[in-house]
C-alpha cells in the first residue's frame, strides 16, 4: 500500500470512531445526561476532530483526484495540502479567538 492509501484507512477509522463519540456527546449533552462531561469530551475532540476530517477528506480528494495512484509530482496534491492547513489554521483560529460560552 501506498502513504496516502494508508492515511486514509487510518483517518477513516479514526474519523468514524470520532463521529460516533461526537454524536452520542451531542445527544446525551441535548437530554441533559452528564453534561459537564459531555461538554468536556466535545470541547476536547474538537480540534482532533477537524484535524482527522481533513486528513480523511484530503486524501479521499487526493485519491480521487489521480485515480487511486501515487503521484509525487501532482500539482493538485499540493494544493489539496494548502486547502487543507488552511482550513486546519481557521478552525483553529476560530476556536481559540471565539471560545464557547458554555
Amino acid at each position: 500500500m501506498t502513504t496516502t492509501k494508508d492515511i486514509h484507512s487510518v483517518s477513516a477509522n479514526i474519523f468514524f470512531i470520532f463521529t460516533f463519540v461526537y454524536i452520542f456527546a451531542a445527544l446525551a449533552l441535548r437530554n441533559n445526561f452528564n453534561a459537564g462531561l459531555m461538554i468536556f469530551l466535545m470541547r476536547l475532540l474538537d480540534i482532533p476532530f477537524a484535524l482527522v476530517s481533513l486528513l480523511y477528506g484530503g486524501s479521499s480528494l487526493y485519491l480521487q483526484v489521480n485515480n487511486g495512484e501515487e503521484k509525487s509530482d501532482s500539482v493538485w496534491g499540493i494544493l489539496i495540502i494548502a486547502l487543507c492547513v488552511i482550513l486546519f489554521a481557521g478552525v483553529v483560529f476560530i476556536n481559540f479567538a471565539f471560545p464557547s460560552k458554555l
